[in-house]
């Protein structure tokens, strides 16, 4: 996995938390005071996956747009700091960068309870030379990447035509999706990655209908056919992630990764997708690419706030999974 070239094209995100220590019960309401202790902005969306991709030795391509703010420009300020090229990320003045602001109370070394999360949303639309000038980068960038990942938010950085690109150029190389508000919007890639929640609404129809999850074969066929993809890999929380592949009878189900004391869930699926397409960059089955990206779901878990996975760290989950020895 080490040293191929993804292309990231997505929303890229801020993640922000606040934290702070409880401080008393405001006289002004029954809610509670927190003295402020730490600020963070962290890359989120497809920041995440970008980070992700960094942490497990691959080389990442960002195409994306934020906003010429303080926020975009911190968060392409961190990619830059850690060698990514990142002159294919526009800042218009016209956007506000998406921020997803978290606060957070609790004693600064003791485990912190996420209190309210308020997010500040924009939807940037592409004019005609900014999106020929994407679909000319994503055409490049194809030739020269192992594979391509598609971080779709629903922030307007992601539009079908421009898709169409990698789908269309990418001579058999890895195309992965993430779309979190329409999958079927963007047919012919190689797989996709949706949670539970968003394969059922793709599908229209619920995964328990009749309270024992027989939907979920007909919700993975609905996509399959729908995008005329290889591979379908929905994740399930707390039971773990389930992969079907064309013409495969029976999906694989992957038991979930370590415990269900979560710490943390934000931006485990951006995780999940870094993993699953680096994977298959590197040769990996469909099969062999879920099981390492289930592991590295379950190990960002365990973190606070949004985390990423290491190499290192998948070699010990694989070490230590006791079901590989039988």
């Amino acid at each position: 996995m080490r040293g191929k070239l993804i292309i990231v094209y997505g929303d890229i995100v801020a993640d922000r938390f606040i934290y702070g220590t409880p401080k008393r019960i405001s006289r002004e309401a029954p809610v509670l005071i927190l003295r402020q202790y730490r600020d963070d902005i962290l890359l989120g969306g497809a920041g995440n996956a970008i980070n992700n991709i960094l942490s497990l030795g691959g080389l990442p391509m960002p195409v994306s747009v934020v906003g010429d703010d303080a926020e975009g420009n911190n968060l392409v300020d961190q990619l830059t700091s850690q060698g990514v090229d990142c002159s294919a990320v526009l800042r218009l003045k016209r956007y506000k960068t998406p921020t997803k602001v978290r606060i957070l109370g609790g004693m600064p070394h003791s485990t912190r309870q996420q209190i309210v999360r308020y997010d500040i949303e924009d939807r940037v639309e592409l004019n005609e030379d900014e999106a020929n000038r994407f679909a000319w980068l994503l055409r490049d960038q194809i030739a020269i990447c192992s594979a391509a990942l598609i971080s779709d938010y629903g922030y307007g950085a992601v539009t079908p035509p421009l898709v169409a690109n990698l789908t269309g150029f990418g001579r058999g190389k890895p195309v992965t999706l993430d779309s979190r508000y329409d999958v079927l919007r963007y047919p012919d890639v190689t797989a996709a990655t949706p949670n539970e929640e968003e394969a059922a609404a793709a599908a229209g129809i619920s995964l328990f209908e009749d309270g024992d999850g027989e939907n979920l074969s007909f919700v993975a066929q609905t996509i399959q056919q729908g995008l005329d993809c290889d591979a379908v890999l929905i994740t399930r929380g707390s039971r773990g992630m389930a992969l079907f592949e064309r013409d495969t009878r029976d999906p694989l189900l992957i038991p979930v990764y370590g415990t269900d004391q979560v710490a943390d869930v934000t931006g485990a699926g951006d995780t999940v997708i870094a993993t699953f397409t680096l994977a298959l960059a590197a040769g990996a089955s469909y099969a062999e690419a879920a099981m390492l990206a289930n592991y590295a779901g379950g190990i960002v878990v365990m973190k606070m706030g949004t985390a990423t996975a290491s190499n290192e760290e998948l070699v010990h989950a694989i070490q230590r999974d006791e079901t590989l020895q039988t």
